[in-house]
């Protein structure tokens, strides 16, 4: 059975573009062997920005209004994170689908791999079916996942604190 077809079929989706998925799940590493392969990057880019528009707006219909901005922005960047990515991306067992050189496959596929690789899988989505396909997808796989995200409140990570003590000190 064809790779993609496998994976389609686990995610529910039939691309349209099937050269779409191929890219999301191909690793930059690939180009040394293969310059002629799109990478996932570029799809990584657009799936960060969908992934942002999404939960903002998920934020914003649920959540009080009484709370200020700051701690949505906190939710959000707990919530789109490469940790929370690679979450995701292990939920579908999305490493098994990943396409690296013969070097990185000995080295293995890294959390911060399976994170880009699930924001390309959304840019590709996106681009190839539109939002609503995207919105469908992610609500149906990972709605308890961002339930519990959001129960849990703002969190800030190390960054966060880091920079807030570097303004405190100017």
């Amino acid at each position: 059975m064809n790779e993609n077809f496998k994976i389609e079929k686990k995610l529910g989706i039939t691309f349209k573009n099937p050269k779409l998925l191929e890219s999301a799940l191909t690793h930059s590493s690939l180009r040394f062997e293969n310059e002629n392969l799109e990478s996932n990057e570029i799809l990584e880019f657009v799936g960060d920005s969908i992934m942002y528009f999404i939960i903002t707006v998920h934020l914003y219909k649920n959540l009080r209004f009484n709370e200020n901005s700051g701690k949505f922005s906190i939710i959000r960047s707990n919530i789109i994170s490469n940790q929370t990515f690679t979450k995701f991306a292990k939920k579908i067992k999305l490493e098994k689908y990943i396409n690296v050189s013969k070097g990185q496959n000995k080295v293995g596929i890294t959390d911060s791999m399976l994170s880009n690789c699930f924001e390309a899988l959304i840019g590709a989505i996106y681009i190839d079916s539109g939002i609503t396909k995207v919105k469908a997808f992610f609500w149906n796989n990972y709605t308890n996942e961002i339930k519990n995200l959001i129960k849990k409140g703002p969190v800030k990570n190390t960054k966060m604190l880091k920079n807030e003590e570097k303004q405190k000190s100017i």
